[in-house]
């Protein structure tokens, strides 16, 4: 392939006007929206298709230097191989850096329980990531356009959002640069025909299996019987919707303030206060979203708030855990599961590793501590080994200065803890029974008695 043919540098008389145009709007949407200078260092994500070849065409003619990065997913075969042999000599042809990845796409997306498009999306992203740190590009450019605003928008409908997911593809976010989402397909392919571009086609775009491909080819045509401008009334309505979400996001921080609070890690939802509200929903949206919770999860919770039993109930993300206390809702990050679940401690001499501090001392008296850190107990030979464990179901235990057992449930429900913190409390015990519910109260059988010989001081902090 010569340079004129990848380019496809041959002009018509007839179309030389509308290519200026087209170049003009290009240029004047890129000033107009700032989102790039020729000072910047660009790289293009290019698979070869009409849409990255007409922006590298684009680029290229407006006097944008970049540099042209592929991905070979491996998952077509021969036809993934022909892209990248194109996508080399369309780099080659301009005189562009070439950058190339292959990525085994299936394993990657077996191995992290993802689907397949999800795997490659992450392992493009992560490979530019990548570039951007050794080559220090400014800017990674994308050929979306208005048609995929449109399947955006329709995909997030169909899940189920709020007025952020309405807001379809951000033109400019952080390092991405989008700078044909002003353009229709239609358009795109024009240009490409009317300057004699050559470029691949990806055979798995019209397999109808993926649910944008059924919404490009099935639902999309149908709309635009209704409406043969929908890409440009879809367009007009994302900006609308990007001002209403600003409008929306400012409100929500105001309410932010004074309903929620953020301690201990978590966030705090003051439900009465949240009740007060008649946007409740949007609010919780607002604030739970980057939670990434789901539409119906909030929806759900907002019913539950309404009921007058709510307490205990819960909704898990993939990233974080909700719980409805009795005066707040509290939302926190899920922490990584460990595999020790209890910990051995063989003597006062001989601790392991713990997650909590522990200082075991043998004292000459028995003291009554005030504080919540520190219990003294009798000392008896048999009382080692001791365990160190989170609760189990049917935990009881005698509270020192009680008579009778007492679960462990009621104990905590006594002392109105979430269950957050009732996941939190530690337990130390020996063979035999419960010794302390650390940080809360001593077994009255471990007491210091007129009998005792050796008296521990344990404390933790």
């Amino acid at each position: 392939m010569d340079k004129a043919a990848a380019l496809g540098l041959c002009f018509t008389f007839a179309g030389i006007n509308v290519d200026l145009q087209v170049l003009k709007k290009f240029e004047i949407n890129i000033l107009k929206s700032a989102l790039f200078t020729k000072a910047d260092k660009l790289l293009l994500a290019f698979s070869g298709g009409v849409d990255s070849v007409v922006l590298a065409h684009l680029l290229h003619n407006a006097g944008y230097a970049f540099d042209i990065a592929h991905c070979n997913f491996q998952l077509r075969g021969s036809e993934a191989d022909e892209d990248t042999g194109f996508c080399k000599k369309f780099a080659e042809a301009i005189n562009a850096e070439f950058h190339v990845a292959y990525f085994d796409t299936k394993t990657y997306a077996s191995e992290h329980k993802l689907s397949t498009q999800m795997a490659a999306r992450e392992l493009r992203y992560n490979w530019f990531n990548g570039l951007i740190n050794e080559f220090g590009f400014s800017y990674i450019l994308t050929a979306h356009h208005a048609n995929d605003n449109v399947e955006t928008v329709l995909v997030n409908l169909i899940r189920g959002t709020g007025i952020k997911g309405l807001q379809g593809i951000p033109e400019k976010q952080n390092r991405i640069v989008r700078p044909l989402l002003y353009a229709t397909k239609e358009e795109i392919r024009n240009y490409a025909l009317k300057n004699k571009l050559n470029y691949r086609e990806d055979s798995s775009n019209v397999e109808v299996k993926y649910k944008r491909n059924f919404i490009r080819h099935h639902i999309i045509p149908e709309l635009k019987k209704l409406n043969p401008s929908i890409e440009e009334t879809f367009h007009s309505s994302v900006q609308f919707f990007k001002q209403s979400a600003e409008i929306v996001g400012q409100f929500a921080v105001l309410k932010f303030k004074e309903i929620c609070k953020q301690e201990n890690d978590g966030l705090f939802i003051d439900i009465k206060l949240l009740l007060n509200e008649p946007q409740k929903e949007t609010l919780l949206f607002e604030w739970l979203y980057n939670k990434n919770f789901k539409t119906n999860q909030i929806q759900q919770l907002s019913e539950i708030l309404l009921s007058l039993k709510n307490t205990g109930k819960q909704f898990t993300s993939s990233t974080h855990r909700l719980v409805i206390d009795r005066n707040y809702i509290i939302v926190k990050a899920l922490e990584k599961q460990t595999e020790v679940s209890e910990y051995k401690i063989i003597s006062p001499f001989d601790i392991p590793h713990l997650p909590i501090q522990l200082k075991f001392e043998e004292v000459k008296e028995a003291s009554f501590s005030l504080y919540k850190n520190e219990i003294t107990i009798a000392f008896p030979e048999t009382l080692f080994p001791l365990t160190l464990r989170h609760r189990k179901q049917g935990d009881k235990f005698k509270p020192f200065g009680m008579k009778g057992f007492k679960k462990l449930s009621d104990f905590f429900k006594d002392k109105k803890l979430s269950l957050f913190e009732k996941e939190e409390v530690w337990i130390l015990e020996n063979k035999e029974y419960i010794i302390w519910v650390v940080g809360y109260r001593m077994d009255d059988r471990c007491k210091v008695t007129e009998n005792t010989e050796k008296i521990l001081k344990i404390t933790v902090g």
